[in-house]
């Protein structure tokens, strides 16, 4: 487990504005165990020592999990092929949701790492509803309504690449979109 690499990601997550105050988390799985980002914590401060270990019943190993770890475990629960999971408060693709519009794959990134997006309608952060419709999906990036985006990988950089492109490609479509509307 590179819980150094885990760290670094989470401070670009937040370097990058993906994610602000304590918003946003971060997991990954390993075997039945799942390293997660701990409940109030602010992700470009995190350090090594302060990641939560939960195993996938949802018994508490270490720590104080992400108040999103039933949809962190029901996602790993649902899809074997992923082990690592991003969940950030993304301004671009949340003010789409918020006024839900798709947002269009105009980028050939964006066709080869995202493919197809899901969207979710609004449903109580930490909720057992909202564990259970993103576990639902079959999508690698994952629109929450109002709320944010969860990007799923294989390991924790192809879930950061997937959160790095679904943002560019909304801020893309705000852009086209502006330059399109009428001048008043």
């Amino acid at each position: 487990m590179d819980l150094k690499e885990f760290v670094n990601i989470c401070r670009m997550l937040y370097q990058r504005k993906y994610i602000v105050g304590s918003g946003g988390n971060v997991s990954i799985r390993e075997g039945d165990r799942v390293y997660i980002t701990p409940t109030g914590s602010i992700l470009g401060c995190l350090r090594e020592e302060d990641i939560s270990i939960v195993d996938i019943e949802s018994n508490i190993i270490k720590g104080k999990p992400s108040s999103e770890l039933k949809m962190h475990l029901g996602i790993y629960r649902s899809r074997e092929d992923v082990n690592s999971i991003i969940h950030t408060h993304s301004p671009y693709t949340i003010a789409f949701s918020v006024l839900d519009r798709k947002i269009e794959l105009i980028t050939p990134e964006s066709k080869v790492f995202i493919k197809k997006i899901g969207y979710v309608p609004y449903l109580e952060a930490g909720s057992e509803e909202l564990a259970k419709e993103v576990s639902k999906r079959k999508e690698d990036v994952i629109v929450l309504k109002n709320h944010g985006v969860v990007c799923l990988g294989r390991n924790l950089r192809d879930a950061y690449i997937k959160t790095e492109v679904i943002e560019e490609v909304a801020k893309l479509n705000f852009i086209i979109h502006l330059l399109q509307s009428p001048r008043h």
